[in-house]
């Protein structure tokens, strides 16, 4: 195997089974392709695929195909290596969040490590629970930030607690729960509810069967609200427009509750609680970068308990 390149265009006809869809994938002419698959073929001495449509590997292209996604895996954390080697001011940081947290410390901390450090290239995605534990698994990302519940049964990762808080249902002011002395459970469900999927620890205390405020996925499980957003922003616009409600410790909605835009409802739900830590990858060695980010979020979050 001549270079990574010839990795990814075999992967990339074995995908598409098609020259020009292939071609597309890596941004070169099908002629290019074509060559560059001659090329190999005939260092290798043995035919890759078979080019009766739609092309398929040949039995010498499954053996290769077998190969190239560990060593594609290999060179990834070779470079990664590098970046280690380089240090804070030249390296990369890549960070999943939950929604809550990136609201609470991550954007800061995120802000901070790059103020600090400016030829830092920072790349972050906010999921739910779900997906920050996906880009972990996947070391498309060198830590997250979200729900641990999971994540600390996994033996693939590592996982250190921030902050677990108690959240209280909120609704605009002028909801049809907002002047009601006494809410209750059934009110709630009445109403869809805005956020991440929820978290495993919930379930118990919710309904499985499908009603306004969410539904749980029979295939999975998993209980989600009725509207799923990626951001707290979108939580409070869409709270403060329509009649769906949600949930969220007094410092994320200060401004809406002095505003008497947003009110919380007069019901006390311990269960319903944000509890999120660190997660990152055991066999994988944390940057220097992954590591400044994680002491600010740190700091951010004991200021917030001072």
């Amino acid at each position: 195997m001549h270079s990574l390149h010839h990795l990814e265009l075999i992967n990339a006809l074995a995908k598409h089974r098609h020259f020009g869809r292939a071609a597309d994938e890596l941004g070169i002419s099908q002629p290019a392709l074509s060559k560059g698959l001659n090329h190999l073929e005939s260092v290798l001495g043995v035919k890759l695929f078979d080019r009766a449509a739609p092309i398929a590997p040949t039995v010498f292209g499954e053996i290769v195909l077998q190969r190239s996604a560990a060593l594609a895996h290999s060179f990834e954390e070779m470079l990664r290596e590098l970046e280690l080697a380089k240090g804070l001011d030249l390296g990369t940081l890549a960070v999943a969040t939950g929604i809550y947290p990136a609201e609470i410390s991550v954007h800061e901390a995120i802000a901070e490590v790059s103020r600090q450090h400016p030829w830092l290239q920072c790349n972050l995605v906010v999921k739910d629970w779900i997906g920050v534990t996906e880009e972990v698994l996947s070391a498309r990302c060198d830590v997250g930030v979200a729900d641990i519940t999971a994540a600390s049964g996994n033996p693939e990762l590592m996982t250190e607690s921030i902050r677990r808080v108690v959240c209280p249902m909120f609704c605009r002011a002028g909801h049809p729960l907002a002047a009601k002395p006494k809410v209750t459970m059934e009110d709630l469900l009445g109403f869809p509810w805005i956020g991440p999927n929820l978290p495993e620890t919930m379930r118990s205390f919710l309904p499985t069967k499908s009603m306004p405020f969410g539904y749980t996925d029979p295939a999975t499980g998993r209980t989600a609200p009725r509207i799923r957003v990626e951001t707290f922003s979108a939580i409070k616009r869409i709270a403060l427009s329509g009649d769906a409600l949600s949930a969220a410790p007094p410092w994320m909605i200060k401004d809406e509750l002095d505003q008497k835009r947003l009110v919380y409802l007069p019901i006390e739900l311990p269960w319903l609680a944000i509890s999120y830590g660190f997660i990152w990858k055991r066999a994988r060695s944390l940057s220097p970068a992954a590591l400044s980010f994680m002491k600010f979020v740190r700091a951010i979050e004991a200021r917030l308990d001072a």
